[in-house]
């Protein structure tokens, strides 16, 4: 949705009664960043300085209608796609007491510790959120949320129920593909006390990516169903066709204020699919000095194709029909789906250090180099640096 279109919606969203209750707030993050080696490339940044991947400006407009129901709006240009404006948030919230609302539209499911305020940089230390875990393909859902928050002593708790389904872009192999999730179900808990907190989250979803060229391919295995052992049982598991997807999520943060540590782990697995299981996690760490915030974080990232190589390890390499252009077929056959299992396996980490500046409240200057690795490949090492600036009003 560009954003000539997206304005009706908003126009609509900004004539409610004279008694609603406007509020309207805003973020940029204006983020610049460049490899510090030629022809390095990584999280979409090159050896030309650039603005372009990270960088974000957003508007959030919130109705109160009346002290039960409310609207809100979040229009969002990233760099990344040009700063075309689209509504990634489109809700109505009706608060059924004091401690359980329920929200319906598009709206952002809490995958993640710092989902809610993922687009909003001065909402965390980092410049962006570590990538091995929250480099993910969508954050945003059309359905249903119910949020519950209480008390009890000296804890404070709340919980998230999610329903609905979910569309975006995403790679097979490498290869772009349209990610479709539907029947999603997404359950959180989050407890705090004084300098702790805690969080999960567990998630299921019916998974489907789509791509003609790879549907060409697996389609193709799937003919050799009657003269090669297995072909049918492998041409299923390459497919990525409605199999159920889990997602779980654990989070921990000690904050004391001068100095703070926290981390975050997840898992996702796509049953009966060419997706790999895939695990992330970071550790970070910084201290408060005034207005300074220096601060440091691991993360790593891995991809188990254990089971995809046993698909391609049940397949013969080669057959022997008697026809000369089936059996050459079979063999290219063979080696692409050889290739695309081996190119599931992932072993990535990254260092980052940092800075943050607190200019004033609500704007904030940072810096940040990371260090990436891939264990696998040492060509697809890097260093980056980045320095932006947050603003919030």
């Amino acid at each position: 949705m560009k954003t000539k279109f997206a304005l009706f919606p908003l126009a609509g969203l900004l004539t409610f009664p004279a008694f609603a209750d406007i509020q309207i707030n805003g973020f940029a993050n204006l983020i610049a960043g460049m490899t510090l080696d030629d022809d390095d490339t990584v999280y979409g940044y090159d050896d030309g300085f650039s603005f372009d991947p990270a960088s974000v400006f957003g508007l959030q407009v919130r109705g109160e209608v009346n002290d039960k129901l409310s609207a809100t709006a979040q229009l969002v240009g990233r760099g990344s796609e040009d700063y075309s404006a689209d509504f990634e948030w489109a809700y109505m919230t009706y608060a059924l007491n004091h401690t359980t609302n329920i929200s319906a539209g598009r709206l952002r499911v809490p995958l993640f510790k710092y989902s809610s305020s993922l687009d909003i940089g001065y909402a965390y230390h980092w410049l962006t959120p570590p990538d091995a875990v929250y480099g993910i393909d969508f954050n945003n859902i059309d359905g249903v949320r119910i949020d519950y928050s209480n008390y009890s002593g000296e804890w404070e708790y709340g919980a998230q129920l999610t329903f609905g389904s979910a569309k975006a872009d995403t790679t097979i192999s490498g290869t772009p593909a349209a990610l479709e999730l539907d029947n999603v179900v997404a359950l959180s808990f989050e407890a705090t006390r004084d300098w702790f907190s805690a969080r999960t989250l567990y998630a299921r979803a019916t998974t489907s990516a789509a791509n003609e060229e790879f549907d060409t391919f697996v389609g193709g295995m799937a003919q050799f169903g009657g003269v090669v052992p297995n072909a049918l049982t492998s041409a299923a598991g390459f497919s990525v066709d409605e199999d159920t997807g889990t997602f779980f999520e654990v989070a921990l943060d000690v904050d004391k204020y001068d100095w703070f540590i926290g981390a975050e782990y997840t898992q996702t697995e796509v049953d009966n699919a060419i997706i790999a299981e895939n695990s992330a996690w970071y550790v970070t760490a910084g201290m408060r000095f005034g207005k300074f915030t220096p601060h440091i974080t691991f993360e790593r990232e891995e991809g188990d194709n254990a089971n995809q190589l046993a698909l391609v390890a049940a397949l013969p390499s080669t057959i022997a029909t008697g026809d000369p252009d089936t059996d050459g077929t079979w063999a290219s056959i063979y080696q692409g789906a050889a290739g695309i299992a081996a190119g599931q396996d992932l072993e990535v980490s990254a260092v980052t250090a940092g800075l943050r500046y607190d200019v004033e409240p609500g704007f904030a200057l940072k810096a940040d180099v990371t260090w990436y690795s891939d264990d696998l490949d040492d060509t697809n090492d890097a260093t980056l640096l980045k320095v932006g600036v947050n603003y919030t009003f």
